[in-house]
């Protein structure tokens, strides 16, 4: 009553969850008719755990809302994918992480559960085997396989959790495909001079569809391209740079590249496939074939040295500087327009391939006078035409005075 005295009430009290916190659904028998006053609930449950549930009892206009209670989870009897493995490719971790929780026999988490939960492959379609950290210790009633994969192609795997004795489920079906394949130099481009066939002694260069398991895609059997990566020299490749593979390996076997230079890479790609890089390689100067004035003779005045001083260089059959040569290099009068004789210093060792005459003179005036540069065994180079000019050095009586009266 309002004095809180109980009363001799009969009537029926509904007992209902006010505060829901796990979203869970109250049981037994309920309604209840009170006796004396009071109505007692004998064997109420709530199949959901949760932190501060309240039940609110009602008869007709009477209504009174309990203290908070908490519902915690029953023991341990079974376990559960809470998170399903997904299709994924062979050697590949499997994502999200495949998770395993175990519940109470109302589908709880226990959270305090701390066992190991093993996972094992039960439907086997590719004969795969199960890699990755395996058995799991549960935090707070959940496992979580965050690294397995599988290294085999099949349709339909499926796994199996254990632990115990509790009960073991199986997964929904997933799948293992290839996926795409990386493309890999599995004979990488050695170092070569230009203009000569990349790994030529050795077949060529070989790029091959790779797995995620580092075996060999033998269903690839698409078109691979080379091309340039890194490229150091300024260079250009040259052969058949698309190549169609073949049970997965294309091979290139005639690359070269025309110009030196240190570090280069190759690149290749094809549809369907992840682009793969070569390491480093190097491209060196092939042997001196030819000279080359790199600097020409320019206008001088007779009997003066040319200046910039001449300089002759040895390049390779792509004409590339041979760094390499060493060699005498010799200048002769290639056009001789004013019948000059030529002085200094006329042969000259190469340093690095280059040779350099810091005194040639021409005693003659002349327009069109021509140098030749020539060295035993290469191909000589006869320079740009240039100009000897008179240039005064001294004053003479070309008309001498003769004996003459005076004032005449």
């Amino acid at each position: 009553d309002a004095f809180f005295n109980t009363t001799s009430f009969s009537g029926s009290v509904l007992l209902a969850i006010a505060a829901n916190p796990g979203t869970g659904t109250l049981s037994g028998t309920n309604p209840v008719t009170a006796v004396n006053g009071v109505a007692t609930f004998p064997n109420l449950s709530i199949n959901r755990t949760g932190t501060g549930y309240t039940l609110r009892a009602t008869s007709g206009t009477l209504a009174v809302t309990s203290t908070a209670f908490n519902i915690t989870p029953g023991t341990a009897s079974q376990l559960s994918f809470t998170v399903q493995p997904a299709s994924a490719n062979a050697g590949v971790a499997i994502t999200p992480p495949v998770q395993v929780a175990a519940l109470d026999a109302l589908g709880n988490t226990v959270t305090s559960f701390n066992g190991n939960v093993t996972l094992a492959i039960v439907a086997n379609p590719g004969g795969g085997a199960l890699s990755g950290t395996n058995p799991v210790t549960a935090v707070s009633g959940v496992a979580t396989f965050s690294t397995l994969s599988i290294n085999r192609t099949g349709n339909g795997y499926t796994l199996r959790a254990s632990s115990g004795t509790l009960t073991q489920p199986t997964s929904t079906a997933f799948n293992i495909t290839a996926g795409s394949p990386q493309l890999v130099f599995t004979t990488p481009p050695g170092n070569t001079t230009a203009g000569a066939t990349i790994n030529g002694a050795s077949g060529g260069v070989q790029v091959t569809a790779k797995d995620a398991l580092g075996n060999t895609v033998v269903t690839f059997t698409g078109s691979v391209t080379v091309a340039i990566g890194t490229n150091p020299g300024g260079g250009a490749l040259s052969g058949t740079t698309n190549v169609t593979a073949m049970l997965g390996v294309a091979t290139f076997s005639n690359l070269s590249i025309n110009r030196p230079g240190t570090g280069y890479t190759l690149t290749a790609s094809g549809a369907g496939a992840t682009a793969g890089t070569s390491a480093p390689f190097n491209i060196t100067p092939a042997p001196a074939a030819q000279l080359v004035f790199t600097s020409p003779p320019s206008n001088t005045g007779t009997g003066a040295a040319i200046a910039p001083a001449v300089q002759v260089s040895a390049v390779d059959a792509l004409g590339n500087p041979a760094t390499g040569f060493g060699g005498l290099v010799t200048i002769t009068i290639a056009s001789n327009p004013g019948g000059a004789t030529l002085s200094g210093t006329p042969a000259v060792n190469a340093a690095g391939g280059v040779a350099t005459f810091s005194n040639l003179r021409l005693n003659k005036p002349g327009a069109g006078y021509t140098l030749r540069a020539g060295s035993p065994g290469l191909v000589p180079d006869t320079s740009t035409a240039f100009n000897i000019t008179s240039v005064a050095t001294k004053l003479v009586f070309t008309a001498q005075p003769t004996t003459t009266p005076a004032g005449s």
